[in-house]
Order: C-alpha cells, then structure tokens, then sequence
C-alpha cells in the first residue's frame, strides 16, 4: 500500500471515527453530567419510572416472539423457492423482499391501514394488536430468513439426499432431517434469526403506530429525547435513557458479534446442484408462494387503496367515500403541515448529502480492512467490528447522540443547521456501505492492477479504468440502498428534526398520521405521501436488483 492509499485509509478511519465517536461521546457526557456515573441508577430508573415500567420485558418478548414466528413462516417459503424451479422467479424473489426494503413507516402505515379503524378495526383488544405487532414484524423481516436460507438450499444437489436414504441414519423423513437439513439449514437459520431479533428489537415505527400502550426501549428513548440532558428539567428521564441505551447497545452489540460467529460456519463449500436435477414446482410449493406473495403485497396495496378512501362524517358517520381529497390535502399541506414538495425536496437533499459522504467513506473504509487483512489480520477484525458500532448502536441512540451530542451544545446555529439531520444517515448508511463493498473488493483478482502497474498507470488511473468497472455493480448497489435508506430513515430523523421545521416524507407521513382522527383527511393524507415514498423506494430496489447476484445468501 503507497502513501496515498496510507492517507488515505488513514483519513476514512479518523473521519468515520469523529462521525460516529464525537456526537455519542458528547451526548454520553452531557447526560452522565445531569445522571451521574452509576450504570446501576440508570437501568434501576427503568423500573421506576411510569414511563418506562416493563419496556425491558416488554421489548424482549415481541423481539423473541417475532423472531419465532419469522422463521416459522418464512422457512417453507425459503424452501419451496430453494427446492423448485419457478416460473418468473426472479420476480418472486423481488417482490418477497419488497417488504425488508420499504421503510417501515410504510409498513406501518399500511398494516395500521388494515387493522386500523380506517380497516377491519380490531387494533383497540389488546391481544389483537399484540399479534398484530408480531405478524408485522414477521412480515418486515422474512426477507432475511429468505435471503440466507434460499441460496443455500438452491446450491445443494439432490443427489447428497438420495444417497441418504441408503443409509440406515437416512430411511425416515424424520432421519434425514436430523442428519442432513437441521445440520445444513442452523447456521444460516440461526445468523438471520439474530439479525431479525435485531431489528425487532429496534423497531420504532411499527410499535409507535400499531401498539395502543406499550413501548420498547428504541420508542421510550426517542419519546423523551427532547427533555433528556437538561440539567434541572425533567431529569429522570435522562436515566431512562442511559438505562435504555446501555441494556439495547449490551444486547445489541452481543446478538451482532454472535452473527458475525456464525456468519464464518456458513462459508462451507456445498456441491452445486446441475439445473438437471432442481425439481420442478408441485402443488404444495404452489399452497405455500402463493399466500407468500399475497402476505408480503397486501399491506403495501392497503397504503395506495387507503389513500383514495376517506371517513364520511355525514349523519351516520361511519361510511367511507372515495377521492383524491388525502392527495390534494399532502400536496399543498396546511397551516400546520408542510407541502409534500417541501419533503421530497429535503429528503432528497438529506440523501445526496448522504450518499456524497458515506459511498466514498464507506468504500475507503472496506479497501482498509481488506489491506489490512493481508498484513494485520487482528488490526483488520477490529476495524471490521468498530465499522458495524451503528448497528449496536441503533437509530435512536444514534439520533440522541446527534441531538444530545451536537444540537444541545450551547451552540446558537446548531438547531438552524438544515443539512443536519444528514449526519445521522451517514452514521446509520456507512456500515451497509462496509457491508456491501467489502466482499466486492475481497473478490478482485490482483492481477488486473499489477499488470496496470508494471504499463506505468498510476492509482487514480488504475482506481478509475479498472476498479471502478469491476465493482460497478456493489456501488451501484451501495449507493441506491443509501440513497433508499436515507429517505425512509426516521428513528433518527424523528428525534432530530422533530421540534424544528426539517420535514422529510417519513416525517411527515407520521405528522399526518398523528392528527386527531375527527379530520377525515389525516389518514388518506398519510398514505398519500407513504405511497409516493413507496413508489421511489421499490423503484430503486427494482432497478438495484439487475445488479445484485440472488445466489449470495445473506442479508444484502
């Protein structure tokens, strides 16, 4: 590695660190200064406060049920798909992770829109919304069981499980799932159920609008963020969020490092199966698609139908009639609402900033760890661990530490910064960028920039003409998920721009949600601008997805 590419990786390094370090560390400070230094008092006043009574509980419960009923449902859909050739398949596959890629608030506009009272109105029995939440959950993040299991059971050829039933340990169903599938599927089950515990237990959106009273960690943070950190106002709940943040970034940070275990038994060479020998669809695969694809459009198709359906508040009150008052109503916004040009306009603002820093960051930093990996394999896990801190870190820790960090310093112009909220999708939007580089860059073949540097190409010539050619699929990637990202972000963006005029299409999807259901065109309004994020949202996951290899296996 020459000296630019020294400074260079030396430059991302420092950069990343002052991106993610100095905003917790100061907001770590400013709080310690109003708590005190006693973790003990932190996690104690989450049982104390009303506020935060049984968050603790409550957030582990949904998290583990949802993560169950995650893989119960998914894992005959990542089979059937795995096991048997289908026509339109690559569209089946698609529209299956459509629901991981939305942005949740969509999901939880539209899941709201079906059970809602706009919908079947069942939301208001507590056991009701409590299944809700879960089989919201479980329909967010079936994508990832898919994703890691599909391509594992794609790449192994039937014949292994024809030799098996020769065996004595192979006659029985039950016998050959013992000995071959259980041993086979573990790894990769067990890797996306951690990442979809992860992000259960992280879920902001979904519980904000689908449950009626309860909380998890992630939504009482973000729910007092505006008065923590304020010496002599409002100071418990500045315990609450230490509390909150040291339990979620505890559990977080271990459930991520035993992925990241796992993630090494799942790199196995398998035989390749020869398209010969893939079965053909039967009538049960057929029974187990079909209610896939219906599971994951639906509460999509309900943002769109529940934009154009509008409460009649005639006489008997309880109909409904069709229109386009929710459209008119988000585009030209109202007194207390801005127009829905205004949101387009700084989301897109807020994800060009984005992308302009963490592609090149986020690229840096992955040609880092692989140089690294060569020469100081220990140095290279640890730069490889501290890159995913986001992810332990979660969006509302992350968007506390902007607010509390930098917003709360003292400083007049801070709060008047509009490109502000764009420092919490940097920090959020790096680590995927890491992700989704890093094994590009493992794959080059080295021989391409030898044979450039012995005919006299110098870095930036070798970095455009070649490099820049072979990794055009992982950056355009990268940069549409970024991009993808940073417009439906909105744990952090909430607790950031919530008390400012910063309004993003997430934001203001919620605001319009939150009006006093008396106004007819609250919720039509709402899913108006959802359906309108959906649509540039799906339309870059469609076009990424010429790019992508399905055959990877893996949350990417």
């Amino acid at each position: 590695m020459n000296d630019l590419r020294r400074l260079a990786s030396a430059f991302a390094v420092m950069l990343y660190s002052m991106l993610i370090l100095i905003p917790i560390g100061l907001a770590t400070q400013r709080l310690i200064l109003v708590t005190g230094p006693n973790p003990y008092d932190w996690t104690k006043s989450l049982s104390e406060n009303y506020i935060s009574q049984n968050v603790l509980e409550f957030t582990l419960v949904q998290a583990v049920s949802s993560t169950l009923l995650t893989i119960i449902i998914s894992l005959p859909i990542a089979w059937s798909l795995g096991r048997h050739r289908w026509p339109f398949e690559s569209l089946i596959r698609t529209v299956l992770t459509l629901p991981f890629v939305i942005p949740s608030i969509i999901a939880a506009m539209g899941i709201l829109t079906i059970v809602g009272p706009y919908g079947l109105d069942i939301r208001t029995n507590e056991n009701t919304w409590w299944w809700t939440l879960i089989i919201s959950h479980a329909w967010f993040n079936m994508a990832l069981i898919i994703r890691f299991c599909e391509p594992l059971l794609s790449k192994l050829d039937p014949a292994l499980e024809e030799q098996l039933r020769l065996l004595p340990h192979g006659r029985t169903r039950a016998s050959r799932l013992k000995n071959l599938w259980v041993p086979l599927l573990l790894p990769s089950v067990v890797a996306a159920a951690c990442m979809t515990f992860v992000f259960s237990f992280t879920s902001f959106a979904l519980v904000r609008w689908i449950t009626v009273r309860d909380n998890t960690l992630e939504s009482v943070m973000a729910e007092v963020s505006s008065s923590a950190g304020i010496q002599g106002y409002m100071e418990p709940t500045s315990d609450i969020v230490m509390g909150a943040s040291l339990i979620q970034f505890t559990i977080l940070l271990t459930s991520l490092w035993l992925t990241s275990v796992i993630q090494r038994d799942r790199k196995a060479i398998l035989p390749q199966a020869r398209p010969e020998h893939v079965r053909k669809p039967n009538s049960r695969g057929w029974l187990v698609i079909v209610p896939a694809l219906i599971f994951a459009v639906l509460p999509l198709i309900s943002v769109v139908i529940g934009s154009f359906r509008i409460r009649d508040l005639g006489e008997s009150g309880g109909g409904f009639r069709w229109g386009t008052d929710g459209w008119n109503q988000a585009y030209h916004g109202s007194f207390s609402f801005a127009p829905m040009s205004e949101a387009i306009l700084n989301s897109l603002g807020y994800a060009t900033i984005t992308i302009l820093v963490a592609l090149p960051l986020g690229y840096a930093l992955a040609t880092t760890i692989n140089d690294l990996e060569k020469r100081s394999p220990n140095l290279a896990r640890l730069l490889d661990v501290f890159t995913m801190l986001p992810f332990a870190l979660s969006a509302a820790m992350v968007g506390l530490g902007v607010l509390l960090g930098i917003i709360k310093l003292d400083v007049s112009s801070a709060y008047q910064f509009w490109a502000l909220p764009s420092l919490a999708h940097i920090m959020l939007t790096t680590p995927f960028v890491v992700r989704i580089m890093l094994p590009a860059i493992r794959s080059l073949d080295n021989s391409y920039d030898e044979n450039a540097r012995v005919l006299g190409m110098g870095e930036f010539s070798r970095f455009v003409k070649i490099k820049i050619p072979l990794l055009k699929g992982s950056i355009i990637i990268s940069s549409i998920f970024v991009i993808a990202m940073s417009l439906g972000e909105f744990g952090a963006s909430f607790i950031v721009a919530k008390n400012s005029d910063w309004t993003t299409l997430p934001l203001l999807i919620d605001a319009w949600r939150a009006k006093p259901m008396k106004d007819p065109l609250s919720a039509p309004a709402s899913n108006a601008v959802a359906t309108v994020l959906m649509l540039i949202t799906m339309g870059l996951f469609m076009f990424a997805e010429r790019f992508r290899n399905n055959r990877d296996g893996g949350m990417f």
